[in-house]
């Protein structure tokens, strides 16, 4: 829960931030030195990460450069309260369906609880025509949802997430939680700087620090609390359990994108985080 309050906040600041490319750099960037110099002035921590923990590194790094990449793609294509419930709530689906592959079984509540996220996506990515509360029955506003570019992007996101979770599930029965969160955010720094290069210009980049460093500042420390509290969990338990608990933020951010930066028809989109919460309750429960 505290992985999802901490990652719903950051996703705002992002949003709402002038250019979304280099802010979420910028705030890796801060996360990722800041943390390192408290890691390494804790007693007895050590910033080397242990050698069989490196492919499951590896491939969270790259899993975690295409969350950056679509996620990105997805603000800049549609509404905080469209984008991050998909993304974060399509995570648990997809994190199911590959913890089965490597071995973690659901109880029936668990698929059950599946079952109620499918439905809560869908929900929350419905057009403007059926959040008007116009229900229609045609072929156009039932396939409407996967033809929004943004929902397209946000989706693509939801797997990337499934991806770094479950060889972040590995990793930490490897080496300790607190390196290898430290070991994450330089992994996103360095793979994210290209396309962050190609993408901005280095005079836009420092532009956005000079406007908005508290802002960067502070989601740089909710970055890094949400991935430790996140990675904590999954020293602890599933990661199926993990991602449908921090899937929670939701609703958090349906709230915050309707109510604070006041986009349209958050209510549909906030029916469909709560029916996601539903279903991930039960697979908690599984």
């Amino acid at each position: 829960m505290a992985a999802a309050i901490l990652h719903a906040m950051w996703n705002v600041f992002a949003k709402v931030s002038k250019d979304t490319i280099a802010f979420m750099w910028l705030a890796t960037v801060f996360g990722t030195l800041g943390y390192g110099v408290w890691l390494a002035w804790l007693s007895g921590q050590t910033l080397f990460l242990a050698t069989r923990t490196w492919p499951w590194f590896m491939l969270s790094a790259i899993a975690e450069t295409g969350y950056f990449v679509t996620l990105v793609r997805g603000y800049s294509r549609g509404d905080l309260s469209l984008v991050y419930p998909l993304s974060r709530g399509s995570a648990p689906i997809f994190a199911a369906v590959l913890g089965a592959i490597m071995g973690e079984r659901l109880g029936w509540f668990g698929y059950a609880g599946i079952v109620l996220m499918v439905v809560g996506v869908y929900v929350a990515s419905l057009p403007v025509e059926r959040s008007r509360m116009r229900f229609e029955l045609s072929r156009r506003m039932f396939f409407a949802p996967f033809r929004d570019r943004a929902a397209f992007w946000a989706l693509a996101s939801g797997v990337f997430i499934a991806v770094y979770s479950i060889s972040d599930k590995v990793a930490v029965t490897t080496t300790l939680p607190l390196t290898y969160n430290w070991w994450v955010f330089v992994g996103n720094t360095f793979f994210w700087m290209p396309f962050v290069l190609q993408r901005t210009r280095l005079s836009t980049i420092l532009g956005e620090l000079r406007s908005s460093w508290r802002s960067i500042i502070m989601t740089a420390v909710m970055m890094v609390g949400a991935y430790a509290a996140a990675l904590a969990a999954l020293a602890l338990t599933s990661a199926s359990y993990v991602v449908a608990g921090r899937g929670s933020s939701v609703v958090i951010a349906a709230i915050i994108g309707s109510s604070v930066l006041k986009e349209s028809y958050g209510s549909t989109r906030i029916t469909g985080g709560a029916i996601m919460v539903l279903g991930l309750v039960l697979i908690a429960f599984a």
